[in-house]
């Protein structure tokens, strides 16, 4: 009785009396749930309403980039409508030379027949004279001087009717030269009411991109309350869910311990007949032990006897185990001394190895320096070919007889009137210049520049796909600028009025998406126009399904809104748009073009 009183007196002081938790009412949970429940409803309408201003906004923003290349398109067609008309100019100057040179041959020819018509005159007053006192031989030389003058008159005016027809081709060949250069200035000035009507498009679409922004800055702040609201509800609702969880646990445990308690009486109990039962099994034990000394001691002596033999084989046993070591040594040290042999021959290969790696090494070092060497070069080369995008000034003379100067490459395609391609002056129509071993009906005359840029780069083609990738990656980070980007690099970009203005990409250096992609292939001789579309007229146009690293991926009708390099695995290298960098970007499937185009 002693024994359970102390036990349940332990039991108590372990157990000591907890506070009952507030029990929140049905009503509040469910209230707090319906909070919740119409937070998640707001902030999914929220979502939907973000989402569709997203929608529009990247809508607009395709637009922008359109209207933006549509602009630089308008460059391209401008610096080749110049480059046409002081190639048109520099024709014509060059007739006009053949025409006076014409005239002045025509002249001195009219002047020596004038001369020979005279001489026959002069001739026709004198003979009969002559002959009737000279005689016969007289009057034959005179005859034979008169059929020398007759033939020489006739030669002259042959002569002087060739050339007046040259003189007459001249003439019209002139007169189509000039109407040329006419039509070539008319272009240009189309080109650049073109750029100002599109300009003025991008201004119209900025204040429409500027009021969805707006918008969705309002959205986004609108969202941000609801989820914190919503926040606000969830905790609540834990808070009280929580109250309730805590209460029940609290009714739990109140249960367990009575339970507890109960089950400790019972426990003291069973242990008290434990103890009486274990002091008379002590009593038996005893007496057991007693009888089982006598036993042991009888036992012990057969054992050491036992232990005697044991102790003879055991001697016999290790001393067979010693010479077992001793030869196990043995090998062991000519193992070890073999192993030594081997390490001192594996390293002496290794430093033969290590000076080998050193040489190859050194060696794939210079490749590659000049391997680089001719990526600068060739780019340098096409950069000289290519009209200063950014400008719209004439660099050509005005004066109508000043000396021919250096004429850019055109960049656009075939130019109506002209009969010359957009590549006119290049010297490749298959790619074969830039080691392009890809054919196909797409194919175009315009993979090469007008100039030697492709002849100082080698390498195999996919040595040449890396090099065009390295460009582009070199430039990561580097900021987006509208109108950016040349042959050797990140240039100056130009104002649109717009978006592109807000971001001061006019007074940055960096690269928009069709500047990126001309640096990039610059680097193995392959020139491209600072326009998606004409960008697009390039190489061969392959399904996007069957899409290689080093393909060129185009949004938009007609490739006019982006373009973006593939760089494999699902990604590619793009120059998004004003605000962004260079960067590598997931492949967005959405407003793709229905081709790639693979330049090599």
């Amino acid at each position: 009785m002693i024994a359970l009183a102390v036990s349940g007196a332990l039991l108590s002081s372990m157990t000591p009396a907890v506070a009952q938790p507030q029990n929140p009412d049905d009503a509040a949970i469910a209230q707090a749930e319906e909070n919740v429940s119409a937070g998640d409803g707001e902030v999914a309408r929220l979502a939907g309403s973000l989402s569709s201003t997203d929608a529009e906004i990247n809508r607009v923003e395709l637009e922008m980039g359109a209207l933006r290349e549509e602009v630089n398109k308008s460059l391209v067609d401008l610096h080749d409508a110049q480059a046409i008309a002081e190639q048109a100019r520099q024709d014509a100057l060059a007739a006009k030379k053949d025409l006076d040179d014409s005239q002045a041959q025509i002249e001195a020819a009219q002047e020596r027949l004038d001369e020979i018509s005279r001489a026959a005159y002069r001739q026709n007053g004198t003979s009969k004279g002559l002959s009737g006192i000279s005689g016969n031989g007289n009057s034959e030389d005179a005859l034979d001087r008169q059929t020398y003058l007759r033939t020489s008159a006739e030669k002259q005016q042959a002569a002087v009717e060739e050339l007046d027809r040259l003189r007459t081709e001249n003439a019209n060949k002139e007169s189509v030269l000039r109407q040329a250069r006419i039509v070539a200035e008319q272009r240009e000035a189309e080109a650049v009411e073109k750029q100002v009507q599109t300009e003025a498009a991008i201004a119209a679409n900025s204040e429409q991109l500027n009021v969805l922004t707006n918008n969705r800055s309002t959205l986004v702040a609108q969202r941000d309350g609801a989820e914190r609201n919503l926040a606000i509800a969830r905790a609540q609702a834990d808070n009280l869910q929580g109250q309730r969880a805590e209460y029940e646990e609290f009714q739990q445990a109140e249960q367990a311990r009575i339970q507890a308690e109960a089950e400790a009486q019972a426990a003291a109990e069973e242990k008290r007949r434990a103890d009486e039962a274990a002091a008379q099994a002590a009593a038996e034990a005893q007496e057991a032990a007693q009888q089982a000394q006598a036993a042991e001691e009888a036992q012990a002596a057969q054992a050491a006897e036992t232990a005697q033999a044991q102790a003879a084989q055991a001697a016999e046993t290790q001393a067979a185990q010693a010479a077992q070591a001793q030869a196990e040594a043995n090998d062991r040290a000519a193992a070890q001394q073999r192993a030594a042999e081997a390490q001192a021959a594996a390293e002496q290969a290794q430093r033969e190895a290590d000076a080998q790696a050193a040489n190859d090494a050194q060696a794939q070092a210079l490749r590659e320096q000049a391997l680089t060497a001719a990526s600068i070069a060739a780019a340098a080369l096409i950069a000289a070919s290519q009209s200063s995008h950014a400008t719209t000034q004439n660099p050509y003379p005005t004066d109508e007889d000043a000396d021919p100067t250096d004429i850019a490459d055109i960049q656009g395609p075939t130019q109506p009137g002209t009969g010359e391609s957009g590549d006119s002056q290049s010297n490749s129509s298959d790619n074969d210049s830039t080691g392009n071993d890809s054919t196909g009906s797409d194919s175009s005359d315009s993979d090469s520049s007008g100039n030697d840029s492709s002849e100082v780069i080698s390498g195999d083609r996919s040595a040449q796909i890396e090099t065009v990738i390295a460009r582009a990656m070199s430039q990561l980070g580097v900021q987006y600028a509208w109108g950016g980007g040349n042959a050797n690099g990140p240039t100056l970009g130009i104002r649109d009025g717009g978006v592109a203005d807000s971001y001061g990409d006019y007074n940055k250096v960096g690269f928009d998406c069709s500047g990126l992609t001309l640096y990039a292939f610059a680097g193995v001789g392959i020139s491209l126009p600072h326009y998606t579309g004409y960008q697009y007229q390039h190489g061969t146009k392959v399904s996007p399904s069957e899409m290689q690293r080093g393909d060129l991926i185009f949004y938009g009708p007609g490739a006019s809104q982006h373009v973006a390099i593939y760089l494999g695995d699902g990604q590619m290298i793009e120059a998004p748009n004003s605000g962004s960098v260079v960067k590598i970007s997931p492949v967005r499937w959405s407003g793709m073009t229905e081709s790639v185009v693979r330049l090599i």
